[in-house]
């Protein structure tokens, strides 16, 4: 019960960092396009914003990929006491 309870968790946590990673690539995406069409005085301005979008992705990836290292962890952990696959073996199709 605790280990469902937890990979649930660990789910959310998961789609909730995706759904935040992809939002900050919107931005950075809206911040570039900001920028490359700034010619003027506040040019500056928008490629410090720009700088500033491409950091927040940063630091999203990041979150995101640690719980995908996370859940990579618990999946592997929890195959060990798995049966192997069933299928053909490596002999197949060599001659």
């Amino acid at each position: 019960m605790m280990n469902t309870l937890r990979r649930q968790r660990l789910v959310d946590a998961l789609v909730e960092a995706y759904v935040d990673w992809r939002e900050t690539c919107a931005c950075v995406d809206d911040a570039y396009r900001s920028w490359a069409s700034e010619p003027g005085p506040w040019g500056g301005v928008a490629f410090y914003l720009y700088m500033a979008a491409l950091d927040a992705e940063e630091r999203a990836a990041e979150v995101y990929a640690r719980l995908v290292r996370r859940a990579d962890e618990l999946a592997w952990r929890e195959d060990v006491s798995a049966e192997p696959l069933s299928g053909p073996g490596p002999e197949v199709g060599w001659r």
